[in-house]
């Protein structure tokens, strides 16, 4: 047993596979749209709108622009290139997205699997900047809920990963000291950066990525079953 007590998990793409969820669901924005009278292929659809989806959420993260901005936004560029300036259909379609989207349960490789090792071990908790009204359904349809003590989204606390105000409200609402604590997640600059800046420890989880790091993680995973070697 080691001196952790808590271990906060992000979500996305960490647990939940929202890669393989989030295109699956944008699958049937473009089937149902016919949005093909546009894109060649839903592939050339899918590069357009993931270039402009990353840009948006990142201004989201820095508080730059809204969530309502956010999802109008990340539908209507693909389409404005072809005269489509029709904000209402970006907002339908993007509400059929977020619809699709918890409707989908593909999880991480190993996660339920190693959840099941770690609950009887630790206190779990989730710590996502993900939208409120999907987060929890998500987890409940993919059976994860059942794991988690504690659910800790910015839109609820008011501030985003990676501000250590995020963090600050997770420890305190559950009396977790830093030392007992350790953060799980996939995205380097929110989840692990932000650990390291509150002073946390950190679990890099890259099972794609091989990039060379300014700061190394307390440690570095490629896939969840890896965590037991040491929790």
């Amino acid at each position: 047993m080691t001196h952790y007590r808590h271990l906060f998990f992000d979500l996305d793409n960490t647990l939940w596979n929202f890669s393989a969820n989030a295109k699956s669901a944008l699958l049937d924005v473009y089937r149902h749209y016919q949005l093909q009278q546009y894109y060649s292929d839903f592939e050339d659809y899918f590069h357009h709108f993931e270039e402009n989806n990353a840009a948006l959420w990142r201004l989201y993260g820095a508080d730059k622009i809204t969530k309502a901005f956010l999802n109008t936004e990340r539908f209507l560029a693909p389409l404005r290139p072809f005269g489509m300036l029709d904000a209402t259909l970006a907002t339908e379609m993007c509400q059929h997205y977020l619809d699709r989207c918890s409707e989908k349960t593909a999880l991480m490789p190993n996660t339920l699997d190693a959840l099941d090792y770690l609950k009887p071990r630790y206190t779990l908790h989730i710590i996502s900047n993900g939208f409120r009204e999907l987060q929890y359904e998500k987890m409940d349809r993919s059976g994860l809920s059942v794991y988690f003590s504690g659910i800790f989204l910015s839109e609820e606390i008011g501030y985003h990963k990676p501000k250590s105000e995020f963090f600050a409200h997770a420890l305190n609402t559950v009396k977790a000291e830093k030392n007992e604590s350790l953060v799980i997640g996939d995205n380097y600059e929110v989840d692990i950066e932000g650990a390291m800046n509150f002073g946390l420890d950190q679990v890099y989880y890259a099972p794609y990525s091989s990039e060379s790091l300014l700061k190394s993680p307390t440690y570095t995973i490629q896939n969840l079953s890896e965590l037991r070697s040491f929790l």
